[in-house]
This record gives structure tokens, C-alpha cells and sequence, in this order.
């Protein structure tokens, strides 16, 4: 028996509100489950790795770090001008997923590969590999967030999209924090190095498998005509000069992601020097990502009930009530100790599930105020954002280590300890708190507000559909399915 799959299955009367398959969720999600495969051994494990396996210190990370973002600065904007004057024929933005996956999966093994040179050497094929691996990290992730606004404009189609992606992502997130220290060392047994350098090859090959495969699931149904009307960057200086709280979220995400790669860091050597613990890295970093995956199906109820806005207000005081708190937690308190992680976490997963779903929201007032409709050129914000945590994340903390004295793979002194337990505990929640602090005092895009837009934006394209960014794809049973 034939059955047709309607791609086009309508959720709302709206024009572009189309109810998305599960399959389609599934495999958009899976992008996402795939790239932290590769990023979240970044976050939990590269300064580690670099300063205690490696061999790099902490001041050169720290500085390699710090610099490393003054390129995403020029490449970030230039890839969301990219993305939005071309138009590839196997998709305007899900393309890069499959130009992007094999060359990602190859950076992510070299970023974890010693190569046999002299301290110098290693240094340079340091910075080449972590921005080769940043960079396309940029090419891939940059046009796949801004796939959500051609797959459906249904808010809540949206909001259910990117809460079962995130969901997805931190189970990536679960896998890193058990399969690195596990895989580790069945691979590597006293080579350490080649124990980290065989996982993520494993990983990385995984990463590129998803990449391709979800590829093949998604489909663009409202059609950008963006690369018609090319965005210079005086177009890309509009769109964010223009675009208030598409700020706001730059800062929303600079902090989330900065809170959650300071407290990934961390809890390694926090692990292995204070609690004195190798044993038990694997469950802490198992906690700074399980209970955050289970945070993430509430986020769409929270939604309804106490609205975006606050729900984005709660994950931040629960990650920097539970990141404060241990602080004051004796390092024998091993119970407490991960009961409060598991807090932060949980907090850190109402994150994910909240702020991608809100993105879309600045994407239609980004147009609604300048009459262009340049998804990809919003989310560059959200991408140096998250590059902007990267900076802080890997420069404050290997800052702190180089200020305390820490030495690798030595007894640590009282000054390095204590270092260490600021840097795993207050850190994070002075992050979060100011974070919270901007959001709730800049961000006014309610969802009372979104609808408002959404509407007037309608009677634009109706009234002068000549000028429309936006048009229904016309080819309509050549993207059907058939089973």
C-alpha cells in the first residue's frame, strides 16, 4: 500500500503555518544531538586536554582562546551575509549540512590529535585546528537555526521543534560525559593522548553520519528570496542596529553559554584536585548535562503558563543557586555536592529549551522594522553570542589557573584549590545572575507583542506581494515523500 506523505499539512489558517512530521523533528533534532557530540568535548574536556595532556600552559589556552574569537568577529557576520545572498540548489540553508559534515567531522579528530612537534609547534597546530573546527562549526550551525524559519512561522510548531532538538542536543551532551573519560582509556589505557584522540575520531564519524542523514529530512517549505535583494554588510549593520531585542539575545546567549562552558570546564579539575575523585568525573559530568535533558519537555508547558520570559528567568536562578551553593558544600559532602550540580543543570536545560525557541520571534522583528526579512543575518548574533562564551569560558577560567599557580598533574596548593573551587562555583552564578539582570530588565518581546507582528507582517505580504521576502514554494508534490 502506497501512502503520500502531505508535507504541507496546514497547523494554523496563517499563511506558512504548517504542522511538521515526526520524522522531520527528528531529524532536524538530530543535527544538533550530532554537533555536540564534537562541541560539548570541547566545553567539558579541550582545556584539559590542552593544558594537561597536551602540554600547553594555562596562560597560552587562555590566550589562544582570547584571540581565537577575534576571528569569529570577522567570520560570524561574514557567513550570515553568506548564507543569505546564495542559494544553493539543494536547499538556501540545509545545504550546509551536507557540505559541512565531512570537513567538520575531520577538524574535530585533528583538534584532538598530538601531533610529533616541539612545543612551538604544537602551540600553532593548536590555533589551527580549535578555529579550523570553529570555523566550521559557524558554516554548519549558522544556516541550520535558520532552517526553523522556512520549515513552518507557526510559533508553536516552532517552540515544539526546538524543544525536542534540544532535548537531543544535551543528550549528546549525556554520551560526551560518559563515553570520553570511559572510551578514553579502553582506547588509550596509559596513552592518555591517544585515548582522547581515538574517542573523538569515533565521535567525529558519528557527527558526519548524523549530519548527512538529517539532511536528507528536512524540507524548506516558505521559500527566501533574499539572495535576489543580496544583504551587504551596511544591510547586516541595519539588521542589528534595528533589531533591539535580537541584542538582548546576543547577551542571553553569551551568558547561558558562557555559565555552561565555565561549569563544564571546570568540573574536571574541580573533580580532580578539591574532591580528590578521578573516579567519579564521569558521573559529575554526567550531572552537568543528564538532568538538563530532562528539563527540557517542560519548557514548552512553562511557556503557557508563567510565558517565555520567565521561564528563561527561572533557569538562570536555579543554574546559579545550584552552581553557588558549592561553594559552602565541603568537598566529603559527595551526596549534596551532586544534588546541587544536578540543580544547575536542570536549570541550564530550561535554558536550551527556551532561548532557541525565542529566536524566531527577533527573525519577525527584524523584518517587521526594516522591511527585509535576512534570518540568517539575525542569527549571526546569536552564533557571536555563543562564540562571545567561548571567549569567557576558555579565557577567564585558564586566567584564574594561571593567576593561582595551578600546575598540571602536581598536588595542587591552597591558593590553586580554592581557585579552582571559585572558578567551578561562584563563576557560573555571578554569570548567571547577571545575565538575568539584562534580560529582565532590556528584554519587552512578549508573545502578546510577536502576535501583533506576525499579523502586520500578514497584511504586508498581502497588500504588496510583489515586495514579499517571503513566497510559498511552488513545487509542492516535488518535495512530497512517498512511502
Amino acid at each position: 500500500m502506497v501512502k503520500t506523505i502531505n508535507l504541507y499539512e496546514k497547523s494554523g489558517s496563517n499563511p506558512g503555518f504548517y504542522k511538521l512530521g515526526n520524522k522531520e523533528v527528528v531529524g532536524y533534532s538530530l543535527v544538533d544531538g550530532g554537533m555536540n557530540l564534537v562541541f560539548q568535548s570541547i566545553l567539558m574536556f579541550l582545556m584539559f586536554y590542552y593544558t594537561d595532556v597536551y602540554g600547553l600552559t594555562a596562560v597560552e589556552v587562555s590566550v589562544m582562546f582570547l584571540v581565537s574569537r577575534v576571528w569569529d568577529m570577522i567570520w560570524d557576520p561574514a557567513m550570515g551575509i553568506i548564507t543569505e545572498r546564495l542559494n544553493p540548489k539543494r536547499g538556501k540553508y540545509k545545504s550546509y549540512l551536507l557540505y559541512g559534515a565531512i570537513p567538520f567531522g575531520i577538524a574535530g579528530a585533528l583538534t584532538y590529535t598530538v601531533p610529533n612537534f616541539g612545543h612551538t609547534g604544537k602551540l600553532i597546530w593548536a590555533y589551527f585546528t580549535y578555529n579550523l573546527l570553529m570555523t566550521l562549526y559557524t558554516f554548519i550551525i549558522n544556516p541550520y537555526v535558520s532552517c526553523t524559519t522556512v520549515m513552518t512561522a507557526d510559533p508553536m510548531e516552532r517552540t515544539r521543534l526546538n524543544s525536542i532538538r534540544m532535548m537531543v542536543a544535551q543528550s549528546g551532551g549525556v554520551v560526551v560525559a560518559v563515553f570520553i573519560p570511559v572510551l578514553s582509556q579502553f582506547f588509550g589505557g596509559d596513552n592518555v593522548a591517544k585515548g582522547y584522540q581515538m574517542t573523538v575520531i569515533l565521535l567525529s564519524i558519528i557527527t558526519t553520519s548524523i549530519l548527512i542523514y538529517s539532511y536528507t529530512t528536512l524540507h524548506e517549505r516558505i521559500r527566501v528570496k533574499s539572495h535576489l535583494d543580496p544583504v551587504s554588510f551596511k544591510g547586516w549593520i541595519e539588521q542589528i542596529t534595528h533589531n533591539q531585542p535580537g541584542v538582548v539575545l546576543f547577551f542571553l546567549f553569551m551568558g547561558v553559554y558562557a555559565f555552561s562552558s565555565i561549569q563544564s570546564a571546570s568540573g574536571i579539575y574541580y573533580m580532580n584536585y578539591n574532591v580528590n575523585r578521578k573516579d567519579l568525573v564521569a558521573l559529575f559530568s554526567i550531572l552537568n548535562v543528564l538532568p538538563s535533558v530532562i528539563a527540557v519537555p517542560f519548557v514548552p508547558m512553562m511557556f503557557r503558563r508563567i510565558k517565555k520570559k520567565n521561564t528563561v528567568a527561572l533557569g538562570l536562578l536555579l543554574g546559579a543557586i545550584g552552581s553557588a551553593v558549592l561553594y559552602i558544600i565541603p568537598v566529603s559532602q559527595i551526596a549534596a555536592m551532586m544534588i546541587f550540580k544536578s540543580v544547575a543543570s536542570f536549570g541550564y536545560g530550561i535554558l536550551m529549551g527556551s532561548i532557541w525557541s525565542i529566536i524566531p520571534d527577533s527573525v519577525e522583528y527584524a523584518e517587521y522594522n526594516t522591511g527585509n526579512r535576512y534570518a540568517a543575518v539575525v542569527y549571526t548574533l546569536i552564533t557571536l553570542g555563543l562564540k562571545a562564551s567561548l571567549a569567557i569560558g576558555g579565557f577567564v577560567p585558564t586566567f584564574i589557573l594561571a593567576k593561582v599557580g595551578y600546575v598540571a598533574n602536581v598536588h595542587q596548593t591552597p591558593e590553586a584549590l580554592n581557585g579552582i573551587l571559585i572558578m567551578t562555583s561562584i563563576l557560573p552564578a555571578v554569570v548567571c545572575v547577571v545575565t538575568l539582570i539584562i534580560f529582565m530588565i532590556f528584554y519587552n518581546l512578549t508573545e502578546e507583542r510577536v502576535a501583533e507582528i506576525m499579523a502586520e507582517l500578514d497584511i504586508r505580504h498581502k497588500n504588496d506581494k510583489e515586495n514579499s521576502r517571503v513566497e510559498l514554494v511552488e513545487e509542492i508534490s516535488a518535495q512530497s515523500t512517498t512511502l
